[in-house]
């Protein structure tokens, strides 16, 4: 199904979120890197009324999907090392241009979309190396739904509801912690908002975003993230709290859609905002729920 116009609207909103030399060439004064880039457009487009219908259609009811079901099976404790599908090969490296880097997606070898992202038991987080913890801070359970910023059909259409991609979908209780790790060169957004990820009427995940982008090939190997809540304020929706902390620096945003060092209304043609960090192995906590 070729959703142009979804992929456009995804930019526009925040979905293209990538530390690239390529979109514009940003220096942080400290570290004297490229700093974490959102390649986005100013004005919103509307998807047609054929593709409203398809997604529609895709979100009437939230299906249990293959992702969700294999994010409740890895999260019993174990100590064995989980690998990607497809980890064995080196994929190749991918085109790009200044508003859609590709990058892993997790398709390489034949594995599926979105293979790239795993719900691990916490006790082996430290074999990976790109690592998210989720931990619910807030007093309801709520719903993270993760997926690649890039769509299975190639285009920005990673966030939307759609048939045939299936992203990664788990709920946290109050006080607990889940962690999710990435594949090298990996784009993504986690969504999350109390008891289920409400979509747009375009179909697309609201809530609030944890953007992040790990070991990007295009830059040098860094790595950035930011908490998002363009989506949620443009379609005037609920915004949750979220905080991403790495190396002593927060991207914040409170209940309502203020923020600190993140993305909020008003702030989609800006670049630079978030955490930027260099090559390596990181952990950026993540707390869902965040109220100050």
């Amino acid at each position: 199904m070729q959703l142009s116009n979804f992929a456009l609207l995804a930019g526009v909103l925040g979905a293209a979120a990538h530390p690239s030399g390529h979109a514009h060439l940003h220096r942080s004064a400290k570290r004297e890197a490229p700093a974490f880039v959102k390649a986005i457009h100013n004005k919103p487009l509307i998807p047609t009324t054929t593709q409203q219908a398809s997604a529609a259609s895709s979100s009437a009811a939230p299906a249990t999907t293959a992702a969700a079901v294999s994010a409740n099976t890895q999260s019993s404790e174990s100590s064995e090392y989980i690998a990607f599908c497809g980890s064995s090969s080196k994929a190749k490296r991918v085109t790009y241009d200044q508003i859609m880097y590709k990058g892993n997606t997790g398709t390489s070898n034949g594995c599926t979309w979105n293979s790239n992202l795993m719900v691990v038991p916490n006790s082996i987080a430290k074999k990976y190396k790109y690592i998210q913890e989720y931990t619910n801070v807030a007093s309801e359970p709520y719903q993270v739904v993760c997926a690649n910023k890039m769509g299975a059909d190639g285009q920005l259409t990673g966030m939307f509801k759609v048939a045939g991609q299936n992203p990664l979908i788990f709920t946290l209780q109050p006080g607990e912690t889940k962690t999710v790790v990435a594949d090298d060169n990996t784009q993504g957004v986690c969504a999350f908002a109390p008891n289920e990820v409400p979509t747009t009427t375009h179909g697309q995940y609201a809530g609030v975003w944890a953007e992040f982008d790990f070991a990007n090939a295009s830059n040098g190997g860094w790595s950035g993230a930011d908490c998002s809540s363009l989506v949620a304020q443009a379609y005037n929706m609920d915004v949750p709290g979220c905080r991403m902390s790495e190396g002593g620096v927060d991207s914040t945003i409170l209940p309502g859609g203020h923020g600190t060092n993140a993305y909020t209304k008003g702030m989609e043609a800006l670049d630079g905002i978030g955490l930027n960090i260099v090559p390596g192995s990181t952990t950026i906590k993540v707390f869902v729920g965040f109220s100050g």
